[in-house]
């Protein structure tokens, strides 16, 4: 089982449908919410599309074998990440980092990482893939 966070319109919740995954997705937007599902039916797949926010998620433990966090922040949910991964699940996390400030001056510094931070939320993980060179923080890691 998989789970996109924060899913937006589903492009990668139905990519990964597509190759076979069952996905659960979530977004707090009805209307891309609405999207992805139109998105789902024309690809001839089925990924669970739920309407809420993020730190409203049930997070069951060890129940997912892939999470995908793509362009969303929120510092709440990663500790219920963390447990709902089950051993041996991977975890991909990608968004804006502190440097991306001085590329969108007007950004809410409130949802951009810090150097390093992914690295200390998932300290205990193997780190797969790490990168912050540019204004993106992009992490794979394993969790043991």
């Amino acid at each position: 089982m998989s789970l996109e966070v924060a899913c937006g319109t589903g492009e990668n919740s139905v990519f990964l449908a597509k190759r076979g995954f069952k996905v659960i997705a979530f977004d707090i937007s009805d209307v891309a919410i609405r999207e992805a599902r139109k998105l789902a039916r024309k690809a001839g797949v089925r990924p669970i599309f739920k309407t809420l926010p993020a730190h409203k998620f049930s997070y069951p433990p060890d129940r997912f074998s892939l999470i995908i966090n793509f362009y969303f922040l929120d510092r709440r949910i990663i500790p219920k990440l963390r447990r709902s991964l089950s051993k041996g699940g991977v975890i991909i996390f990608e968004t804006y980092n502190t440097m991306h400030a001085r590329i969108k001056k007007d950004f809410n510094r409130k949802y951009l990482l810090e150097k390093g931070e992914l690295l200390r939320h998932f300290d205990n993980f193997e780190v797969l893939y790490y990168d912050e060179t540019s204004d993106i923080t992009t992490l794979v890691a394993r969790k043991p």
